[in-house]
């Protein structure tokens, strides 16, 4: 796994989680069985606020999901991210050899926000 595991924001201010990920479309189902498993060791950690994942509606010969999770602080997840059960989920699902995943991970903060008037 190349990627860095753990988040170091350094934010005290709410955070956002966002993290594309493409596979092949017959390793989806699979994909979404592993990732319960590891947004449950996430959802248990203080500061968690909320997560979701989102599949494309149209898959092609990959399928394509979105997870957006909320916290409370960014101090908050990069604390979560040290987790040791939760950095061995996490190894075990890229290192899986069901699943040919490519993941984009970020943190962001709001910087503009809309409402219905």
């Amino acid at each position: 796994m190349s990627q860095s595991l753990e988040s170091k924001t350094g934010v005290d201010g709410p955070v956002t989680v966002i993290k594309s990920y493409t596979m092949p479309a017959d390793e989806a189902e699979h994909f979404v069985d592993v990732y319960r498993e590891n947004a449950g060791i996430m959802s248990a950690q203080p500061g968690f606020l909320r997560s979701r994942l989102h599949r494309a509606l149209a898959d092609t010969a990959e399928a394509r999901f979105v997870h957006i999770a909320e916290w409370s602080s960014g101090t908050a997840l990069d604390k979560a991210t040290a987790d040791p059960e939760w950095l061995a989920s996490l190894r075990r699902m890229f290192d899986d050899p069901g699943l040919h995943i490519t993941s984009e991970p970020a943190a962001y903060r709001v910087v503009v926000e809309l409402r219905p008037s």
